[in-house]
């Protein structure tokens, strides 16, 4: 979700003028907020798609689907746009798309374990803006103000209680030992998106969202397609499949109901609606794949939700 929404707002830096401003103010920003209520619901419904897929095929082979359709939806956007979808790749270029790569692996291998409930898997996979406002200070040299050192602790008592490690947890409520692995990937992945993010910033003079997301999205069409061959598992039937397109088409359509809700509003007024992608896909796991949280991890999945819209919120 957040290499998308960096790539939005690629677009939005890029043309400040090209939005008239708005007449009426709380009308635009009460459809900028639905526009990115619409796509954290379809974030979350891309989430469970991609769990509900994990039982019919390879993980690898929902990120490759994932990622071609991500390709054409960009594609798809540049044409109607007038804007290159190729363009003459550079080293940063490369590195943005191989940090975007992993972390979009790591995101769909996390969410293809069932060990972990799917509404923790999506809280982990979130912690991206956390990590970008622990890690901005030391690469971009950018400050920090107080609110976000609250936030990153506030988020990360959040993980503490969505993992629950045994050393302070004992065994009773401690997470078992087999869904620490999703746990793990998906918290690399978190930290691999918010470098990706940050190289995006580098990458992005002179170049459009849809040309980046194209160069991102055959990147991880290709390697996940190769990760895909290396497992030798078996391709799913059409029935089986259907998961796998909807989750892509609902990225796709997400992606471009968050780039309407940037058009609109400040990204820092409306980024925080994109946390609603959070419970909608634990109340999705809980409902239709009986996966329901602990107690604690409810109250972490909280911590962590907060923290993230203190980030948001830090103008």
């Amino acid at each position: 979700m957040w290499a998308y929404m960096s790539a939005a707002l690629v677009t939005l830096r890029a043309s400040p003028s090209s939005t008239p401003r708005p007449q009426n103010e709380t009308t635009i920003a009460r459809r900028a907020y639905a526009w990115m209520a619409l796509a954290a619901a379809l974030f979350a419904t891309m989430n469970f798609l991609a769990r509900l897929s994990s039982g019919h095929g390879h993980w690898s082979q929902v990120a490759c689907v994932r990622a071609a359709i991500g390709t054409a939806v960009a594609f798809a956007v540049a044409r109607a746009r007038g804007k290159a979808a190729f363009v003459a790749t550079t080293r940063l270029m490369w590195q943005r798309s191989v940090l975007g790569t992993v972390a979009m692996g790591g995101t769909f291998y996390a969410l293809g374990r069932r060990e972990l409930p799917l509404g923790d898997t999506v809280t982990l996979l979130n912690l991206t803006p956390i990590v970008l406002a622990l890690v901005a200070p030391v690469v971009l040299k950018e400050r920090s103000s107080p609110r976000m050192w609250v936030a990153i602790f506030v988020a990360a008592a959040g993980v503490v209680l969505i993992v629950r490690p045994t050393f302070l947890f004992g065994g009773t409520h401690a997470l078992g030992e087999a869904a620490l692995v999703p746990a793990g990937v998906a918290v690399v992945s978190a930290v691999f998106s918010a470098f990706a993010m940050m190289s995006l910033r580098r990458v992005s003079a002179g170049l459009s969202a849809e040309a980046i997301v194209v160069h991102f999205s055959l990147t991880g069409t290709v390697a996940m397609g190769l990760v895909a061959l290396a497992s030798r598992a078996p391709l799913p039937s059409p029935t089986d499949a259907l998961p796998m397109l909807g989750a892509g088409l609902c990225a796709g359509f997400a992606q471009l109901a968050m780039t309407r809700a940037y058009s609109m509003q400040h990204a820092t007024r409306v980024s925080g609606v994109g946390y609603l992608a959070v419970p909608i896909s634990a109340l999705l796991g809980a409902a239709l794949l009986h996966e329901w949280p602990a107690k604690l991890a409810l109250l972490g999945m909280g911590l962590v939700v907060a923290g993230g819209v203190l980030i948001a919120r830090g103008d």
